[in-house]
This record gives structure tokens, C-alpha cells and sequence, in this order.
């Protein structure tokens, strides 16, 4: 007897998961998408709907009104609470100004506790509405290309209060922020535990004291930063410190208060200027009187065509437990060799001989004073696990400038650096066919990212 073709029914697996499992996924979508699903069934219907009340994506293409939009689905669902709103506003009709707030005061109504703006309008900076500051529910806040308003007046300088005090991270891309407003935020958001600032506008003088704090990353433009008081503080990313200049124009990094400190970078040799308790370094004088034993890892940044490099090496001192030190240095920079000699002035270095597991060169080209700190580093670290050689493209001089080195360059190298006589029988030499990601350090604690490293 032949076989019943076509007999089973079909089985909708789909619809057999619980209510809020599919509220998830359609909360996972942009607006626009999650109600094409509305016509499937009436339940779909039903939790398009719930789904708004998780996770609000007014993110839309094209010239949709999405404040009118998003007002009248709210106004469809008078008592329904918000857990996260975002939206990118890419058109506004002339009669509608998101910087009016209306919107802010029913999200902030409804316990609204993430909140992402995009409100790059027509290439100008939008107003972020004031009635922000009054959401009381709000732990998360990331916002680009706004323009911040002024420190709210009777708020600044004064005791915390209510509004912001739930407020733990705050991310700001490509905003318009005065010094004022950042150490608003850092003064007033009580149990705030990370600040990101990244994009081109520069700040003057930012003025760190809060109990909370425990990742501070920028792009590292401004004049001044000074951490007068951050117990809790583990991680310190300024980027591009370096780029602000030499001598009186450079960034002045000032740390009185800071025991947990784990990460820190990127230190220069184009600082005007680091105070760490009472330990300065200048470009004429390095005087080491404060240790901190908490600090770990290390970013430095060796950069433009000036000596010293070695001699900066002596701040080192400063950090007798460090475990990981990474070295980056313009991608055009020439730096001025040292004689191998001026190595051995360097007295002992108390990181280096006892806790220095991991060496990282961001961008290796094979110059000269590579080698040199190389051969040093590797010569005198006794528990030296790993160094790690990210080999620029190019950099074994051929034709095409794109392509990552030769295997017979990386294999010169190699000889080059004479690495037999190595403090650590056990540390391994890595060389990357392409230097380390400028983007390291914001992507670094994803675990497909450590996949790609391995």
C-alpha cells in the first residue's frame, strides 16, 4: 500500500511558545516590523501591544511622523508602563519640536528605565527636553547627536536629588555637553557606575567625585582631568589623550583618590602633565613618591619622532603590581631610536621582574626602538606568559601597502629580536598578521571577539 503523502498536520511551533517569550522576540524588532506581525492572528494583535510595554522602538525609515506616531500609540494605551524607549529621528514635521518634552513627561509617567535618542536632525544637533531629568524610574541613558541643555538651575552644587538617583550608566556619542553639565551628571547621579563620552566635542575641565563610578571611558578631549575622588572607580580610558598637543597644550591627568583601579590608558609621553598622589611626571622631571599597587593593565602610547621613551619607562615604578602593559604608536610615527646601552640605566623595576605576565605591541612595524624595549622586557620579566607582535600592513616594505607582512619578514623578526636569553623559559612570542583593532578596548570583553584573538 503506498504511503500517505501529506497526511501530518503542520505544527506551529512558533505559537506554541508562552506569551512572554514572543512579547520578547517583537520587542527585539523596530516598530514598524512588529506591527506587520499584528496580522497574523488576533494574539499577535494582543501582544504587539505588551510588547510597546517592554520596549518601544520608535526607530522607523523614511518621513514617518514618529512623535505623532508614538503619541498616539501611547495615548491608545493610557495606563500601560514603558521599560524602554528608543527612537532616531531622521524627519520632524514642522509642528513638532521632540526638545518640547511632552513625549519625556509620559515615558517618565509610565517608569520608563532605558532610554536611547538619536536626534540627528538634518545634520544639526537636536535639544534634549528638559523634563529628561525629572524621569525618576531612569537607570540608562544613551544619547547622540544631541545638544544638552544647561545645568538645571537650584540642582547643581546641591544634595542629590530624586530624579537622578537611579541613574547607573550613561553613554554620550557626538553630543553638545558643557564642563558644567559632565560634572553635573558625575555630582548628581548617586549610584552612576559608568560614564561614556566619545565624539570630537571637547570639554575643558572635568572634575571626577563620586562614590559610584566604575568605568570612566572618552575619547580623551579635554584639557583637564582630575579624579579627586573615586573609591569605586576599576577602569580610566582616554583615547586619544596624546593628540591634544605637547608641553602647555597637552592634557593634565590629576588622580588624588583612587584605590581600585584596575585599567588604565592611555598614558603619553604628550601629557602635559600626570599627578598621581604625589608621584609627577613631566617631560623634565619624573618623581616617584605614590605607588598604586592596584592598577593591572597598562595602555601606553609612544607617539611622534621624541627621545625619552626610555626614561619614561621609569613611571613603571609607580605601578609594582602591573600585570599587562600594551604599546601603541602612531601608525606614521618615527620615533628616534636609543642606543641599546641607554637600556642598562634602567634600574630594577620591581612590575617588570615580579608581575609582568603579558606584553602587547598594538602596532608593530619592526623599528628599531621596538626591538630594543622587546629584547628589554623580555629579557628581565620572570613570569613573562605572553608578548604579542600586531604587525602593521606594509611593514615589510613591499609594493602593496594592503596586504598584511610576508611570512619571510615575520620570520626575520624573529631573529632580529635575539629572544633566546629570556628571563621566562616559558613566555610565548606571537606574532598578528595585522595590528591589534583601535576599537580594542570597547569590544574586548565580548566573547566573540576573545574567539577571534585565540
Amino acid at each position: 500500500m503506498a504511503a500517505d503523502v501529506g497526511t501530518d498536520v503542520p505544527c506551529d511551533r512558533l505559537s506554541d511558545l508562552p506569551d512572554a517569550i514572543l512579547v520578547s522576540i517583537l520587542s527585539l524588532l523596530p516598530l514598524d516590523e512588529a506591527a506587520r506581525c499584528t496580522v497574523l492572528a488576533p494574539r499577535w494583535r494582543r501582544l504587539f501591544s505588551s510588547t510597546l510595554l517592554l520596549d518601544f522602538d520608535a526607530t522607523m525609515p523614511g518621513r514617518l511622523d514618529i512623535i505623532g506616531a508614538g503619541n498616539s500609540i501611547l495615548a491608545a494605551h493610557p495606563t500601560a508602563p514603558v521599560r524602554s524607549f528608543r527612537a532616531r529621528w531622521r524627519y520632524t514635521p514642522h509642528d513638532k519640536d521632540p526638545s518640547s518634552g511632552g513625549w519625556l513627561q509620559e515615558l517618565a509617567r509610565r517608569g520608563v528605565e532605558e532610554l536611547y535618542l538619536d536626534l540627528d536632525l538634518h545634520h544639526w544637533h537636536q535639544r534634549i527636553p528638559v523634563p529628561l531629568f525629572d524621569c525618576s524610574s531612569l537607570k540608562r541613558l544613551r544619547a547622540r547627536a544631541c545638544t544638552f541643555p544647561d545645568v538645571p538651575k537650584g540642582r547643581f552644587g546641591a544634595a542629590p536629588s530624586p530624579p537622578l538617583a537611579r541613574l547607573t550608566e550613561i553613554e554620550l556619542y557626538r553630543v553638545v555637553i558643557s564642563d558644567a553639565f559632565v560634572n553635573f551628571l558625575l555630582s548628581q547621579c548617586t549610584a552612576l557606575e559608568l560614564l561614556r563620552k566619545h565624539g570630537r566635542k571637547k570639554c575643558g575641565r572635568v572634575h571626577v567625585r563620586s562614590p559610584s563610578l566604575k568605568i570612566l571611558s572618552s575619547d580623551g578631549n579635554f584639557d583637564k582631568l582630575f579624579i579627586e575622588y573615586a573609591p569605586s572607580l576599576e577602569w580610566l580610558l582616554g583615547e586619544y589623550m596624546y593628540l591634544k598637543g605637547r608641553g602647555s597644550k597637552g592634557v593634565c591627568l590629576k588622580i588624588a583618590h583612587a584605590p581600585k583601579l584596575k585599567f588604565m590608558g592611555y598614558l603619553s609621553m604628550n601629557l602635559q602633565k600626570i599627578e598621581i598622589g604625589k608621584t609627577i611626571f613631566t617631560d623634565h622631571q619624573i618623581i616617584v613618591k605614590t605607588l598604586m599597587p592596584s592598577l593591572r593593565t597598562l595602555a601606553i602610547e609612544v607617539c611622534y619622532t621624541y627621545e625619552g621613551y626610555v626614561d619614561w619607562i621609569k613611571l613603571l615604578n609607580l605601578f609594582p603590581c602591573l600585570e599587562a602593559l600594551y604599546i601603541r604608536s602612531q601608525t606614521l610615527s618615527r620615533i628616534l631610536g636609543a642606543a641599546s646601552e641607554s637600556w642598562d640605566v634602567l634600574r630594577h623595576i620591581p612590575c617588570v621582574h615580579n608581575h609582568l605576565e603579558k606584553v602587547v605591541f598594538e602596532v608593530y612595524r619592526g623599528h628599531e626602538w621596538q626591538q630594543e624595549m622587546a629584547k628589554f622586557l623580555h629579557g628581565r620579566s620572570r613570569v613573562l606568559k605572553a608578548m604579542e607582535f600586531h604587525c602593521m600592513r606594509g611593514s615589510d616594505g613591499g609594493e602593496d601597502r594592503t596586504k598584511p607582512p610576508s611570512v619571510e619578514w615575520v620570520r626575520k623578526q624573529q631573529e632580529l629580536l635575539c629572544l633566546d636569553s629570556r628571563a621566562s623559559k616559558d613566555a610565548r612570542l606571537l606574532f598578528f598578521r595585522g595590528q591589534l583593532p583601535f576599537n580594542h578596548w570597547h569590544i574586548c570583553h565580548h566573547e566573540w571577539y576573545k574567539r577571534v584573538l585565540r
